[in-house]
């Protein structure tokens, strides 16, 4: 009895040992972070302002009775593309029959009479308006101001319309309006007459916040302790560089890096970033 529990206990021994030698060669082993790179990007860094502006008619022209009268006859509807000295309609007055016509090219609006109405002299009979090109009005602060200049192209995206293009800035005030804002005003062409005047659209200004800069995805740049740092790979590992941002946008970061340490098309960590140090040992996977 007591030799056969001499061997069960050396048996237990020996598989206690070779346990503790495979858990110390495992501790040996050590484990490789996968990560996923990027190349650094060296070029402008823009960042694209949005202004709130009224879409307006490049030229409008009320229409006028010369007389009061009475309606005979309709030649026009609202809603029509009318030249200039078109007869709109004939009424009848003391000086007797006379024409209403068109004082412009353009968009016959506010204008619905039928026979039997009567005209007066005291407002429009109705308005023309030329809206190609159309004029897209809006207002900036000082700082914003700097920004344009006369002959400079944006873009303008009326979504009301489903409509997008470019505009050419065609005026910017030198003072400011009664509400301390600078009027601007941007031109496109509209040859199909789509938007309608009186809509609401954004103007769009791509403008230069770094030239040349460095840029790398904003997901790379770790910040902790009021430091900022992206990571680079050398010979397997993980190496640290400080950086200074100079602006950071959702998708896109513009850094700064003293000595050289990262230059336009080395890789930065984007993926994995958050679980690694300093010196940790990571390889490269390919994004799925």
């Amino acid at each position: 009895m007591k030799k056969w529990m001499i061997m069960l206990v050396a048996a237990l021994m020996v598989l206690a040992a070779c346990s503790g030698e495979s858990q110390d060669e495992e501790e040996d082993v050590e484990t490789e972070t996968p990560v996923e790179t990027v190349a650094v990007k060296q070029e402008d860094f823009t960042e694209t302002r949005s202004f709130s502006a009224r879409v307006m008619p490049n030229d409008q022209s009320p229409v006028m009775a010369q007389a009061a009268g009475e309606v005979e006859e309709v030649m026009a509807e609202r809603g029509e593309t009318v030249e200039e000295d078109d007869v709109l309609l004939e009424y009848q007055t003391q000086r007797g029959l006379l024409e209403l016509v068109a004082p412009m090219d353009g968009l016959l609006t506010n204008f619905n009479y039928a026979e039997g109405d009567m005209l007066t002299t005291e407002e429009p009979a109705g308005m023309v308006i030329d809206r190609d090109p159309m004029i897209f009005q809006f207002q900036v602060t000082q700082s914003n101001r700097n920004l344009f200049s006369e002959g400079d192209t944006v873009t303008y995206d009326v979504s009301q319309a489903d409509a997008t293009g470019e505009a050419e800035i065609t005026y910017v005030a030198s003072s400011t309006s009664d509400n301390g804002m600078f009027n601007v005003e941007a031109e496109a062409d509209q040859p199909d007459d789509t938007i309608p005047s009186g809509l609401t659209g954004q103007i769009q200004l791509d403008h230069v916040v770094a030239e040349n800069a460095l840029i790398v995805p904003t997901e790379a740049v770790i910040e902790r302790s009021g430091q900022s740092f992206v990571f680079i790979m050398e010979d397997g590992q993980a190496k640290e560089v400080n950086v200074s941002i100079i602006q950071k946008q959702s998708a896109e970061t513009a850094i700064e890096v003293e000595d050289e340490q990262l230059a336009a098309d080395d890789a930065v960590i984007s993926s994995g970033q958050l679980t690694i140090e300093d010196g940790s040992n990571v390889r490269v996977v390919e994004e799925e």
